[in-house]
């Protein structure tokens, strides 16, 4: 195995590029001077993660670890906490909405994540052909249970250096974000990614939840803040044009919304509706459709632009 990459990415600030199969990688970031390091997000669960980690730890280089933060309970974010945890004894920080999710999913074997995705996807009115497999998270059992929970708004020190904690919404239902006016920096997660920014999907086990509404009041929030602050995201590169990428994923999103609602010319599924909106997806996307069209409808009915036929299944959608 190669040595371990890690870049330097600001004053005490070093990204670890960690492998998954998509995105280019997921990013670990590494906060603090060498007796001071507070690890955010761990990568994927594996044998190949493990051993980039094990080598890092081993270094008398890298220095003493004195926490573990997970922004939020995507699998890529939490694969290796329960390694991390045990290995060094340091606390470990979530959110608790994200730590309660997490535990969920770790409690299901993968049959019972199967049975929900199924009904997930018959809400929908999506065919069989196509649907992804879940994630099976119990394979990170046991997990470890977070020593703090990190709530909005409040003050923490993490490496040496001050940060406020904004809890975001969307990608996932509470992740945290780290602020620091100081430095000029906002670690992100995944709340803010290149390109057309992070997928806002509906869950299967909370198909109701207004994802996309949550989304929308995370940007709005980001208004307020400075306008030359460095994104540091968990995939890809520091994103420097803080403010127009923001506006760029917002729109985005107005635009599909537009494209969903012009398109409905009578009562639709979420499976007839996601063609009026992504037209020759990829393989991975068209798995990834049941979430975000349901998400998309989700915000819809919260904003009484359309309405749900009561005691449809599949759920059957027109306009207001």
């Amino acid at each position: 195995m190669p040595d371990p990459l890690i870049e330097h990415w600001a004053e005490d600030i070093a990204c670890l590029r960690l492998p998954m199969p998509a995105f280019g990688g997921v990013n670990a970031l590494i906060l603090g001077p060498q007796n001071d390091r507070v690890i955010v997000d761990t990568g994927m669960p594996g044998a190949e993660t493990a051993a980039i980690w094990q080598s890092v730890l081993s270094d008398p280089d890298f220095g003493a670890v004195s926490g573990v933060l997970a922004t939020h309970a995507h699998v890529d974010h939490v694969g290796q906490v329960g390694l991390l945890v045990r290995q060094t004894g340091v606390p470990f920080m979530m959110s608790q909405p994200e730590y309660e999710d997490i535990a969920k999913l770790v409690s299901l074997g993968l049959d019972q994540r199967q049975a929900i995705a199924t009904d997930f996807h018959d809400l929908g009115g999506f065919s069989v052909e196509g649907r992804g497999q879940p994630i099976d998270y119990s394979i990170l059992a046991p997990f470890p249970e977070p020593l703090l929970f990190l709530k909005d708004g409040e003050t923490i020190t993490l490496g040496g250096i001050t940060w406020t904690v904004l809890l975001g919404g969307g990608h996932s239902r509470a992740p945290i974000c780290l602020l620091s006016l100081e430095r000029g920096l906002l670690l992100a997660g995944d709340q803010l990614l290149m390109g057309s920014g992070p997928q806002v999907p509906a869950q299967a086990e909370r198909p109701g939840d207004n994802a996309l509404g949550n989304y929308f009041r995370f940007l709005d929030c980001l208004d307020g803040l400075p306008d030359d602050l460095t994104i540091l995201p968990g995939h890809g590169d520091p994103i420097r044009n803080f403010k127009p990428q923001v506006e760029r994923i917002r729109s985005g999103h107005r635009q599909r919304l537009e494209r969903f609602l012009d398109g409905m010319s009578g009562p639709l599924t979420c499976a007839e509706m996601a063609d009026l909106v992504f037209a020759k997806p990829s393989k991975r996307l068209k798995a990834r459709l049941p979430y975000l069209t349901m998400a998309m409808a989700n915000y819809l009915v919260a904003q009484s632009k359309i309405v749900v036929r009561p005691g449809s299944n599949p759920r059957i959608f027109e306009k207001a």
